[in-house]
C-alpha cells in the first residue's frame, strides 16, 4: 500500500533565539494525508534538531493557513 502525503504550504519566518539572542529562521510546512487529516511539520535552522510533527484538524489547518505574519510560530508554544 502506498502512503503519500500532499504538500500544501510551506513558509519561512525569522524569530529571536532566546538562548543566544540572535535571529534564526523557522519553517512550518502543512501536509494533507490521504485520509484527509493534516500534518504540520515545524523546524528551525538551529544546529540542534528541533523538529516537530503535529497532527491537526481541518479547523486548525484553516486557521494556520489564514494566520497573519504576527501569528507565525504560535504553534511552537
Amino acid at each position: 500500500m502506498l502512503f503519500a502525503i500532499e504538500l500544501l504550504v510551506s513558509r519561512t519566518y525569522p524569530f529571536i533565539d532566546s538562548d543566544a539572542l540572535v535571529e534564526r529562521h523557522a519553517r512550518d510546512t502543512l501536509f494533507r494525508a490521504p485520509d484527509g487529516s493534516f500534518l504540520l511539520h515545524l523546524s528551525t535552522d538551529k544546529t540542534v534538531d528541533d523538529d516537530r510533527l503535529v497532527r491537526i484538524d481541518s479547523r486548525a489547518a484553516l486557521l494556520w493557513l489564514h494566520a497573519g505574519p504576527e501569528e507565525f510560530g504560535i504553534e511552537w508554544r
